[in-house]
C-alpha cells in the first residue's frame, strides 16, 4: 500500500515539473518572439526614416554660394517662405560666397543626401566651374528640382556710343577686329562675348569686372564699347541713356518687349541665367516627391510670381522634369564654348 501511495505521489511531482517546465518553455518563447518583433519595427522605423517618408521634420536649409542681396539670393528668399508654409517646417537661406560661386556650389554636392540641405545657384555657373577649374563637384551631382527664373543677357552699349544698332556693331567690329572692347563681370557674360564673336565673325576684346555696379559704371564712364550684362540691366541703364542692342533670348519677353532679341536679328544665341533649386544626387525618391509636389503648387501660383515682378526678373517656372532636359539641352550649347574658348577663362 505504501509503495502504491509512494508511486502516485511520485506521479504527481513529475506532473508539476513538466507543467513547470512547459510554461518556462512557452514564457521563454513569448519573450523571444517579443524581442523578434521588437527588432522588425526598429527596423521598419529606420527603413522609414532612410527612406524619407517622414520628411520633412526639422528645419531645411537652402545654400546660395553668392552674397546675400545678389539674384540668386533673391530667388532663394522668396521661395523660403511660401516653401516653409507649404512643408510644415522652417526654411533657412545660408549664403555661402565665394571663389565665384565654387564654395557654396561644392557644399551642396557634398552635403548629406537626405533633403535637409538644399542650394539655389545660377545656371550656368556649375558648368563653367566645372570645365575650367578643378572642381569636387559635376552635372551630375545633383538633382535639378525646379527652375524659376530666365533672365537673358544683352549687349548694352553706353549713352555716348556711336552704334545705333546691332548691325552697326557688327559692321564695325569686323573692320576693326580686336579694337571694340566689352566689358563683362563674371563666367556667363565672357561666355556671351565669346559666343557672339564666333556667331557673328567678329573680334572684340573682353574686359573683365568684379561686379555688375563695376561695369555698368564703366559702360556709363566710356571706358568699354559695350557691356555684356543680364537684360534686368536695362531698368538702370536706360534712363542714363544707355540701351541694349540686342538680348539673347529665342524670342522677346514682355517685360522687355522694346528690345530687339539676337535671333530676330539673324544670330541664333539664346543665353541667359536661370536659378534652379537643387538637392544633391542621391537623395530618397520619397523626398523629391514631397519637395516637387510642394514646388509645382508654388510655381504654378500668383504669390511667387508677383514677387518676381516686383524685383523686375522675367518669371519662367520649370518642374523637375522640365528643368533636368532644359540644363541637359543648354549644355550642348555652352560646352563647345567653353571648349573652344578655354585659354580665355
Amino acid at each position: 500500500m505504501f509503495k502504491k501511495f509512494s508511486l502516485f505521489l511520485l506521479l504527481i511531482m513529475i506532473g508539476f515539473v513538466l507543467v513547470a517546465c512547459g510554461n518556462g518553455e512557452e514564457t521563454a518563447g513569448d519573450q523571444q518572439e517579443e524581442t523578434t518583433t521588437d527588432e522588425e519595427n526598429t527596423e521598419e522605423e529606420s527603413t522609414n526614416e532612410e527612406s524619407g517618408s517622414d520628411y520633412p521634420s526639422k528645419p531645411i536649409q537652402i545654400i546660395v554660394p553668392y552674397s546675400a542681396g545678389g539674384g540668386g539670393d533673391t530667388v532663394a528668399r522668396i521661395l523660403a517662405e511660401p516653401l516653409s508654409e507649404k512643408l510644415g517646417v522652417q526654411v533657412n537661406v545660408v549664403n555661402r560666397d565665394g571663389a565665384g560661386g565654387e564654395i557654396g556650389i561644392s557644399e551642396m554636392a557634398n552635403a548629406e543626401a537626405d533633403g535637409y540641405t538644399l542650394g539655389v545657384f545660377g545656371y550656368p555657373d556649375n558648368v563653367v566651374l566645372e570645365n575650367t577649374v578643378n572642381t569636387d563637384f559635376t552635372f551630375d551631382s545633383f538633382k535639378y528640382l525646379a527652375a524659376f527664373d530666365d533672365v537673358p543677357h544683352a549687349l548694352f552699349v553706353g549713352p555716348d556710343s556711336e552704334f545705333e544698332n546691332l548691325e552697326d556693331f557688327v559692321s564695325y567690329a569686323k573692320d576693326h577686329p580686336g579694337e571694340l572692347t566689352v566689358g563683362e563681370s563674371g563666367a556667363l557674360g565672357l561666355l556671351m562675348v565669346l559666343a557672339f564673336n564666333d556667331i557673328a565673325g567678329i573680334e572684340t576684346t573682353p574686359v573683365a569686372y568684379e561686379g555688375g555696379g563695376d561695369l555698368i559704371n564703366a559702360l556709363l564712364g566710356g571706358h568699354v564699347n559695350g557691356a555684356s550684362s543680364s537684360i534686368t540691366a536695362e531698368q538702370e541703364l536706360n534712363p542714363q541713356g544707355g540701351k541694349a542692342l540686342a538680348y539673347a533670348a529665342e524670342e522677346r519677353i514682355e517685360m522687355f518687349s522694346d528690345t530687339p532679341t539676337f535671333s530676330e536679328q539673324g544670330f541664333d544665341l539664346q543665353l541667359g541665367v536661370s536659378r534652379v533649386l537643387v538637392a544633391p544626387e542621391g537623395v530618397p525618391d520619397e523626398v523629391v516627391k514631397v519637395l516637387t509636389e510642394a514646388l509645382n503648387e508654388l510655381g504654378q501660383g500668383d504669390e511667387i510670381k508677383q514677387k518676381f515682378d516686383e524685383v523686375g526678373t522675367p518669371y519662367r517656372y520649370l518642374n523637375h522634369e522640365d528643368v533636368t532636359e532644359y540644363l541637359k539641352k543648354s549644355n550642348e550649347t555652352i560646352l563647345p564654348i567653353i571648349e573652344k574658348n578655354a585659354d580665355d577663362f
